[in-house]
């Protein structure tokens, strides 16, 4: 059918191709000379053609354009069985692939702010750009908020080295002495700490000695599958090295990331009388109950850093807020880099569209902001923060929209800054006192790619990880295996904020919600979440539910049950393979269980339809049957727990890892590998 519209579309184009053809061979070559009137009439077929291309193109866009399916969960009131998803499954990897490197512009920082907040001219800059400080006049103009959609900048002051400006953003204008050509045209960052409250809240006597930090980096349109994909090295980092708590079965409360960071950061839900404000298109956030507020209160610096200002959390077709919300805020800064260019910033949709096409009209990506690439900038300005208030309380709520909001491939351009940055704060011991959530608030919502069976689920679970430090571990035991055991139960951004008031308190002592009749909405990841748990309890609503149902299957004797076991068995058997002469070779002893799984998401319409051809179709659903099954090998008596799906006749393959349902005790005491300790029996 695809096929059929392109061809008739390509139509037209051949036939200009004929009509130019004849122009120039009519009256531009010389070889034939075509009559006045007749060249009127070719130049009027040519004009009615471009016309027809037009009106073609965008029928074209309509009729090709993606729609978007509509879904509801059909027993939102069942226990969640969570998704276990290949991150490499064929119907995703078509949307896959590898954008060339990342090339912002080669121009020379010739100025730079110090970890004292001064102005410094950069020598090794200077040195290889054959400049001299001596050559250059400077000169700086701070960038003044005005409210949350307009900046302005001072008068320009001249710049002594070192100078210290009073202001987290300035810009500074570097000029040649001799040739008055630009060489330095730049908006910095600082973290400044003049103004009166946060002088204020550096000389505090509240120097509390129990306190944690709370680090909050997020990146918009990130599902776990997607961190794997994306961020080999950040995701391998935070799971090797940071020993971070995964959460596997978190799921989003709401369609895009307002309705899912508010929960997250208020414990209430938007667009409901849980908060104080009803219109949000003339009322500001000001007066929502945002937990920084509580850590400021409890002095507490605090920074809120967020790129791409058009499409703000908070100021997306909203108000966003009539004061700054914390001490130390990043939106004027991308605002004035707005400011300063109109024409880049206006087409910016454009130029990215044509690379995420392989198609450049600039040497430099969108994606930078002159010689650096715009999320390292935040991740600077970050750093900055935590180094100005190294001996103090700090919470940084830092997010990132651009690099993966609408083209997901984009996101591998971050993985090596994200993996230095978490690197950073561990071998300068930021981490020693400090709760780091490396999270995002759904996974990517591009309709082609959520349309598949695979991607819808994966837009429902977006990825979040917790690092805690060692001491509260040692500490309080519990909380490490209570982290453990949530990473695979069903939570959400309810639970991240009961996690947060914990912190806030300094509340750790462990509370158990296993006997109670009713669970609380949110539940914080630091005590045990119920097995039992069902969408419903944690009021995630039926559009977003990715929990499987089970239908259990009492005949698990037949040929195919047994085959799917000895299936499970032989994977087992062969993650030991290189390790025969110290495990035992594994049998099937028997089936205990069986249930057939399905996502409960029930087609309900579509949305974005139009005219569009793919109206006509139907959402892709699962290719083969799908299985969770339990099993008893011998020898050793172990219980194991795996997920199996049919891709053809009698062939199966698992979805995620074959997992130990009993205790093993010292039945694996021969080997050393954490991970084969829960399948080997020692010979």
């Amino acid at each position: 059918m695809r096929k059929l519209v392109v061809r008739v579309l390509l139509f037209p184009f051949s036939v200009l191709d004929y009509l130019l053809f004849r122009l120039k061979n009519g009256f531009i070559s010389g070889r034939r000379v075509m009559e006045p009137r007749t060249r009127k009439g070719v130049w009027s077929s040519v004009i009615k053609c471009i016309a027809c291309l037009i009106f073609i193109s965008f029928m074209y866009y309509e009729i090709t354009f993606p729609v978007r399916y509509l879904f509801k969960h059909v027993s939102t009131h069942s226990t969640c069985i969570i998704p276990k998803l290949d991150p490499f499954d064929e119907s995703i990897m078509t949307f896959v692939w590898h954008p060339k490197p990342l090339v912002c512009q080669n121009t020379p920082s010739v100025i730079f702010v110090d970890d004292d907040g001064f102005l410094q001219f950069n020598q090794t800059a200077l040195k290889a750009f054959n400049l001299d400080s001596s050559n250059l006049v400077c000169k700086y103009s701070i960038l003044q908020r005005l409210d949350d959609i307009s900046v302005k900048f001072s008068e320009e002051a001249q710049l002594t080295q070192p100078s210290y400006v009073d202001a987290d953003f300035f810009r500074v204008i570097c000029s040649n002495n001799y040739t008055s050509s630009v060489v330095f045209d730049k908006l910095l960052t600082n973290i400044n700490t003049n103004k009166k409250s946060d002088a204020v809240l550096l000389k505090s006597d509240k120097h509390r000695s129990d306190y944690f930090n709370v680090f909050l980096f997020g990146i918009d349109s990130v599902s776990r599958s997607a961190a794997i994909r994306k961020l080999p090295l950040t995701y391998k980092y935070l799971k090797e090295d940071l020993h971070a708590y995964e959460f596997e079965g978190y799921m989003k409360v709401g369609e895009n990331t307002l309705p899912n960071i508010v929960p997250l950061l208020t414990g209430k839900r938007v667009w409901t009388p849980e908060v104080p404000i009803k219109d949000y298109t003339k009322e500001y956030y000001d007066s929502f109950p945002f937990i920084w507020k509580n850590f400021s209160d409890a002095s507490y610096a605090t920074l809120f850093a967020e790129d791409l200002p058009e499409i703000g959390v908070f100021n997306y077709v909203t108000k966003g807020f009539m004061s700054p919300p914390t001490h130390h805020y990043m939106r004027p800064f991308w605002l004035g880099i707005e400011a300063v260019n109109k024409v880049k910033s206006a087409i910016r949709p454009v130029l990215l569209f044509l690379e995420e096409n392989k198609m450049k009209l600039q040497s430099s990506s969108s994606l930078c902001y002159d010689n650096t690439p715009k999320h390292l900038i935040q991740i600077n300005y970050v750093k900055q923060f935590i180094k100005k208030y190294k001996d103090r309380p700090k919470f940084l709520f830092s997010f990132l929209t651009e690099i993966a909001h609408e083209y997901p491939n984009f996101l591998e351009y971050g993985d090596k800054d994200f993996r230095d940055f978490l690197s950073w704060l561990n071998t300068e011991g930021m981490l020693q006192n400090s709760v780091l959530a490396f999270f995002s608030d759904h996974g990517a919502r591009i309709d082609k790619i959520r349309n598949t069976f695979v991607g819808r689920i994966e837009d429902r679970m977006p990825y979040v990880t917790l690092v805690i430090p060692d001491s509260l571990k040692r500490r309080y035991p519990h909380l490490d295996t209570n982290l453990l055991w949530n990473t695979k139960r069903l939570t959400s951004p309810f639970d991240m904020y009961e996690t947060l008031v914990n912190i806030l308190h300094n509340d750790f002592e462990n509370k158990d919600f296993g006997t109670a009749l009713e669970l609380p909405r949110g539940i914080s990841l630091f005590h045990p979440i119920p097995e039992r748990r069902s969408c419903a309890d944690a009021w995630i609503p039926e559009h977003y539910c990715a929990c499987y149902t089970a239908t259990p299957i009492n005949k698990t004797d037949t040929p195919v049950m047994q085959q799917l076991a000895e299936f499970v068995v032989s994977e087992v058997n062969a993650l030991l393979a290189n390790h025969k002469h110290l495990c035992a070779f594994l049998s099937l002893k028997k089936i205990q269980e069986v249930n057939e799984i399905e996502l409960g998401l029930q087609h309900t319409g579509t949305e974005n339809a139009g005219i569009s051809i793919f109206n006509l179709f139907h959402p892709e659903k699962a290719h083969g049957a799908r299985y969770l099954i339990v099993l008893e090998t011998t020898p050793g008596n172990a219980v194991f727990e795996a997920t199996a799906e049919t891709y053809a006749k009698f062939r199966y393959r698992l979805v995620g890892d074959v997992s130990r349902a009993n205790k093993y005790g010292n039945q694996s005491d021969c080997i050393q590998d954490k991970r084969l300790k829960l399948y080997c029996y020692c010979v």
